[in-house]
């Protein structure tokens, strides 16, 4: 159920930033469900990261006031699993999309580089050193 909620917050914006362009190619409906669901993942993983920021993340270091969730008792994935296997599970959500792109070789890399910044932007990179 955490999931699912957390792919109705972020990954329904990405899914539609995924699917549009399939559409406008006029792709086949089997191609724009598999965007929609590459665009799926892409927002849970932002959602994820962004959960972390808010748990182990200092207000001034995030740029915005943090530790929200927990205050309002708010379902998560890391009160779920825990912050670490939380970690593991955006490695495995990159590691699926990343594979589930590989039949498109060159063309992926973008995507990469988008996931990568997922995780990797500043705000990421405080929580990973704490």
């Amino acid at each position: 159920k955490i999931i699912e909620m957390e792919k109705k917050k972020t990954g329904k914006l990405f899914s539609f930033c995924c699917a549009v362009p399939v559409i406008i190619k006029n792709k086949s409906m089997k191609e724009i469900k598999f965007f929609e669901n590459i665009g799926l993942n892409i927002g849970l993983l932002f959602q994820i990261a962004d959960d972390l920021i808010d748990f182990k993340g200092s207000s001034k270091k995030a740029g915005k006031k943090t530790g929200k969730d927990k205050k309002k008792g708010k379902a998560t994935l890391i009160n779920l699993l825990g912050y670490s296997d939380a970690i593991k599970y955006c490695d495995k959500i990159i590691i699926d999309i990343n594979k589930n792109l590989k039949k498109y070789g060159s063309n992926s890399k973008n995507i990469e580089k988008t996931l990568n910044y997922i995780l990797n932007r500043d705000k990421w990179k405080i929580i990973i050193n704490f």
